[in-house]
């Protein structure tokens, strides 16, 4: 998960959506059955020589996770979940994905955010709290990748399992990791791009220069369509703020006129569509995007945009109070594997023609339901 999101909270429809869900009554959470479910994953062993320690990045396999259920666990175990901040729909739906799954599992779950990317002395001390506090496990969604390594290794040395979630960490003491692997997400846009069989002149406007889920986008992008008759002819790099985005489109409309399609972040998306209506380029030039907002995914199904793939968020929190379970419970899924991703879903609209999945598209596998204020203690067996 980008470390830029904290910004596009500023947005005013993103704004308005938390808002207007944290000010009603909490939508209902997902019905106990405690029975174990199963969902398509990206599987990376982290040992395997191919694959970078520091961060456990490398190829990965298509393959399937599936949960515990109830009665295979054995204990009441506490779990403390330490995320950037709730303040926009990505990390509102991390919470409801692990809300759900201790809910299911019997497990307490009690949930801190350090409130900001800029606050890694509070995480620190929120990860500290854990500890201290009693945790068997913690899940930890850093806000930053080499910041919070000694706060693991000290939590490790308690005996704390802990599960690097969302945003990734250098450490190598990390029990499991879930978190997606931007490549994919790239990879996933790109191959459908490519698999359209017809030229297509695109400008890639990936995100912030040197974060490194825009460059591993970038990555898996350029892989899949190299060889295609997709040309790439243009990149353009900026911060995810709407205001730096429509300067870019703009820009990059204005350098290339003859483009077909823009494939950006997911504020791009938002801002691109109304930018080409007003310039009247709406059916001249497509838009893709390398990850959803709601905002997005209504601008797909409205046909102002053309297909983008959904990191999984609440998927991922699901996943994550699993395996911190399967950990304390010393019952591996598969021992050779240490990191899980839901496999990206790939969301096209009625723009593109033969690919309109937006009526099967589940969206509480990526956002929490309308109405859901963030879950901060979850009691073990409610």
């Amino acid at each position: 998960m980008k470390n830029q999101k904290l910004k596009v909270v500023a947005l005013a429809a993103v704004g308005l959506l938390l808002l207007s869900g944290c000010a009603t009554a909490s939508a209902e959470a997902e019905p106990v059955s405690g029975e174990s479910w199963s969902a398509p994953a990206l599987l990376t062993n982290c040992k395997s020589p191919k694959v970078d320690p520091r961060g456990c990045t490398g190829p990965n396999t298509a393959g399937t996770y599936t949960s515990l259920n109830r009665s295979q666990v054995a204990k009441p175990w506490r779990i403390c979940s330490v995320l950037p901040h709730l303040k926009d729909p990505t990390w509102v739906g991390m919470n409801y994905g692990q809300a759900t799954q201790a809910r299911q599992l019997g497990v307490s779950l009690t949930t801190t955010d350090a409130g900001g990317y800029e606050n890694v002395a509070q995480q620190v001390t929120q990860v500290e709290d854990c500890v201290s506090s009693g945790a068997n496990a913690v899940l930890l969604s850093a806000v930053s990748n080499e910041s919070l390594n000694p706060a693991i290794a000290k939590a490790k040395k308690k005996g704390v399992a802990v599960v690097d979630v969302g945003n990734g960490v250098s450490s190598a003491e990390v029990d499991a990791r879930v978190l997606q692997d931007y490549v994919d997400m790239g990879k996933m846009i790109g191959t459908h791009l490519a698999s359209l069989k017809k030229p297509l002149k695109v400008a890639l406007l990936p995100g912030p220069a040197g974060a490194g889920w825009t460059e591993r986008s970038r990555k898996g992008f350029e892989a899949a369509v190299a060889g295609s008759a997709v040309e790439i002819v243009d990149v353009k790099y900026g911060d995810t703020g709407k205001e730096v985005q429509l300067k870019l489109v703009e820009d990059t409309l204005s350098a290339n006129p003859g483009i077909d399609a823009i494939v950006g972040t997911a504020i791009t998306m938002e801002v691109a569509a109304t930018l080409l209506a007003e310039q009247g380029k709406a059916e001249d030039i497509g838009l893709y995007g390398t990850y959803v907002t709601p905002q997005a995914v209504e601008l797909i199904k409205r046909g102002q945009a053309k297909c983008a793939p959904s990191e999984q968020s609440s998927q991922i929190g699901k996943i994550s109070v699993d395996l911190a379970v399967r950990t304390l419970e010393q019952k591996p899924l598969d021992k050779d594997i240490q990191r899980y991703a839901p496999e990206p879903l790939l969301i096209c609209g009625p723009k593109e023609d033969g690919y309109d999945n937006t009526s099967k598209f589940d969206a509480t596998g990526s956002f929490a339901p309308q109405g859901w204020s963030p879950a901060f203690n979850v009691e073990a067996g409610k």
